[in-house]
């Protein structure tokens, strides 16, 4: 459990828990720290508000011994290319600076590290528009009389 002091620490970095508008500025391929897998490093620059040009660094286990840690990966980089309007990709450079909403969200310091920032899910910065309604050619309650 993290200490208070630790926590005071690391509390002035830490933006507040909400949607931002993003975009991935930084990427990169590096192996795990057990050098047994990979992870690909994103970095994310805030675009707008009070934490404008503030950076979050997001690391998915895109290859790595624990099934269940590469399925979530997976899972978080589909949806990141689908909230940037991607079927996928073949570099993740395909990802910089396109605009997508994240959900930043805090998680607990334990031992010597203190709370820190972490992206809970990605969306599309607008929410899609759904198609025109085609015309019925029934009069509506609301159009005048003929």
């Amino acid at each position: 459990m993290a200490t208070p002091s630790s926590m005071s620490a690391s509390a002035p970095n830490l933006i507040p828990k909400g949607d931002y508008q993003a975009r991935v500025v930084e990427s990169a391929v590096v192996p795990t720290a057990s050098g047994s897998g990979e992870m690909l490093k994103l970095t994310f620059e805030v675009m707008a508000g009070d934490f404008r040009r503030r950076r979050l660094v997001e690391r998915l286990n895109i290859v790595n011994s624990h099934a269940t840690a590469q399925r979530i990966a997976q899972e978080m980089l589909a949806r990141l290319c689908a909230a940037a309007g991607l079927a996928g990709i073949a570099d993740s450079e395909e990802l910089h600076g396109i605009p997508v909403m994240i959900r930043v969200g805090v998680r607990p310091g334990s031992g010597d590290y203190g709370d820190q920032n972490v992206i809970k899910d990605y969306r599309p910065l607008a929410p899609p528009t759904p198609p025109p309604r085609a015309a019925t050619g029934q009069r509506r309650p609301w159009d005048p009389a003929p």
